[in-house]
C-alpha cells in the first residue's frame, strides 16, 4: 500500500513538472509586448464639476486612440483616474500617484491638473521616480523649469497676470483690491502675479480661509479704500461661494481669475457682478483657450458633444490633447525599446513627449482630425509636429506653453447665469 502510494505521488508529481514546463514554454514563447495595457495614472479634482469635465475630454482622446488600433505591438492605454480632492492635494496626489504605482506594473507617467496636486507629483514621484508628468491647468510659475520630467501644456500664472492686468488698464480702472483663497497655490501666485503685472494701484491684499473667525473683518479691510475693482483669485468652490454670499452688494469692477470659470461659480449669489459699470462689464476674466475656428478645435468640440453631450470648458482641449501627445510619445517609444526595463522606457517616453509636441526639422504636421492610425504610421515614419485642440502644444525647455486667452464674462439670461467670450487674445 505505501508502494502503491510512493508510485502514484511520483506519477503525480511528474505531470504537474510537464504541466508548468508546457506553462513555462507558452510563457517564454510569448512576445514580450504581447496585447498589454501601458497605464496612465490621473490625478484630476473629481471633488468639483470640472474634474469631471477634464476627464471626459481626456478619455475621448484614449478611445480613439484605442478603438482605432491602439498603439505599436498589440498594446493600449488605460487610465487609472484618481481625485485629488482632499484638505490637502498636494499630499492627497502624491499619495494616490504612489499608490497607482504599487498596484500597477506598468505605469507610464501622469497626468495632473491643480497646481497644488502637479507640485505633489513632480516632486514626491517625477523626480525621485522619473515617472513624466504632463498638467493640463496647472499654471503655477513656482512649476516652470521644476523639473525635465514636467510638462504641461497651459502658460504660467504670469501670463493670465498681464491679460487681466492689461484689460483692467483697459477699462481704466487704477486701483484694485485682491481677495485671495487662504492655502491654495494656484490662488495665491496669481494674486501674487497680478499685483507684480499692475503695480503700485494694488492695495490692498487679503487672504479668505472659510474657517476664519473674523471673515467680516477682512472683507471690511478689503473695502477700506473703496478700491474701482477687486480680483478674486480663488479655486475652490467653497471658498468663493463663501466669499460672494458674505460680500454685500457693491457698485465696483469684478475681476475673475479662471479658476471660478466653472458652473460651479453659479451656485454663489453673483447678481451683484452682472451688469455694466463706467461704460464697460462689470465682470471679467481670463482662461487660456484656443482658435474655436480652427479644424482640430471644431473636431474636438463636435466629437466631446457627441460622445458625452458636454460644451467645451476651461482647459478640456488641454486635457484631450495630453491623450494624443503622450500617445504619440509612447508610440515613437515602442518603435525603439521594449517594456522589460520600464524605468529606461518612461525615460524614453518623457525625452519624446516634448519631441513629438515641438516643430523641428523635417516633422510632419499631425492633428487629431486625421485619426490616430494616420498619426500612429507619421510617427513609425519619422518626426510629428503635434497641432492640437487647444492651440499652441509646443513645449518649451522650461515645460510651459504658450496659449492665446479668452476674456469672459458672466451674463444672467432670465434665471440662468452663463459665461459669454468677449474677446480671443491670440
Amino acid at each position: 500500500m505505501k508502494k502503491t502510494n510512493v508510485i502514484n505521488f511520483s506519477f503525480l508529481f511528474i505531470i504537474a513538472f510537464i504541466i508548468l514546463g508546457i506553462s513555462a514554454c507558452k510563457k517564454n514563447d510569448t512576445p514580450e509586448d504581447d496585447s498589454k495595457s501601458l497605464v496612465l495614472g490621473v490625478l484630476l479634482p473629481l471633488d468639483q464639476e470640472k474634474g469631471l469635465l477634464r476627464e471626459n475630454a481626456l478619455r475621448l482622446a484614449i478611445d480613439e486612440i484605442n478603438n482605432a488600433g491602439g498603439l505599436g505591438n498589440n498594446h493600449n492605454i488605460e487610465l487609472i483616474v484618481m481625485s485629488s480632492e482632499g484638505a490637502d492635494r498636494q499630499l492627497v496626489a502624491a499619495a494616490a500617484a504612489q499608490e497607482i504605482i504599487s498596484q500597477n506594473d506598468n505605469v507610464v507617467g501622469f497626468i495632473s491638473s491643480f497646481s497644488s496636486s502637479t507640485t505633489g507629483i513632480v516632486e514626491n514621484v517625477s523626480i525621485p521616480h522619473h515617472y513624466p508628468c504632463i498638467a493640463g491647468s496647472a499654471t503655477s510659475k513656482s512649476l516652470t523649469g521644476i523639473s525635465t520630467y514636467f510638462h504641461r501644456l497651459c502658460p504660467p500664472d504670469d501670463f493670465e497676470a498681464i491679460v487681466l492686468s492689461d484689460r483692467t488698464n483697459f477699462y481704466g480702472i487704477n486701483s484694485v483690491a485682491i481677495a485671495v483663497e487662504d492655502g491654495d497655490t494656484y490662488s495665491e501666485d496669481l494674486a501674487s502675479s497680478f499685483q507684480n503685472a499692475f503695480g503700485i494701484g494694488v492695495s490692498p491684499v487679503v487672504n479668505f480661509n472659510i474657517d476664519d473667525l473674523d471673515y467680516m473683518s477682512k472683507i471690511d479691510q478689503l473695502l477700506a479704500d473703496n478700491p474701482e475693482s477687486i480680483f478674486i483669485s480663488m479655486l475652490n468652490p467653497s471658498a468663493y461661494i463663501k466669499f460672494f454670499d458674505m460680500l454685500e452688494p457693491l457698485n465696483t469692477t469684478f475681476i475673475l481669475s479662471d479658476g471660478l470659470f466653472s458652473n460651479d461659480f453659479f451656485q454663489a449669489d453673483i447678481e451683484q457682478i452682472v451688469g455694466e459699470i463706467n461704460w464697460h462689464t462689470k465682470n471679467f476674466g481670463a482662461f487660456p483657450s484656443a482658435d474655436t475656428t480652427d479644424s482640430s478645435y471644431i473636431y474636438f468640440e463636435t466629437a466631446l458633444w457627441e460622445k458625452y453631450e458636454q460644451e467645451v470648458a476651461s482647459y478640456n482641449a488641454q486635457f484631450y490633447d495630453i491623450g494624443y501627445i503622450y500617445a504619440m510619445a509612447i508610440e515613437k517609444t515602442l518603435s525603439e525599446l521594449g517594456t522589460a526595463d520600464m524605468q529606461a522606457f518612461r525615460e524614453k517616453v518623457n525625452d519624446n513627449i516634448r519631441l513629438v509636441s515641438n516643430v523641428n526639422t523635417g516633422d510632419t504636421e499631425v492633428n487629431p482630425s486625421q485619426g490616430w492610425q494616420s498619426i500612429k504610421e507619421t510617427c513609425q515614419l519619422g518626426g510629428v509636429d503635434y497641432s492640437g485642440a487647444s492651440g499652441n502644444c509646443n513645449i518649451d525647455n522650461e515645460g510651459n506653453a504658450i496659449t492665446a486667452y479668452s476674456i469672459f464674462k458672466v451674463i444672467k439670461s432670465g434665471d440662468d447665469y452663463a459665461f459669454e467670450i468677449i474677446e480671443i487674445i491670440p
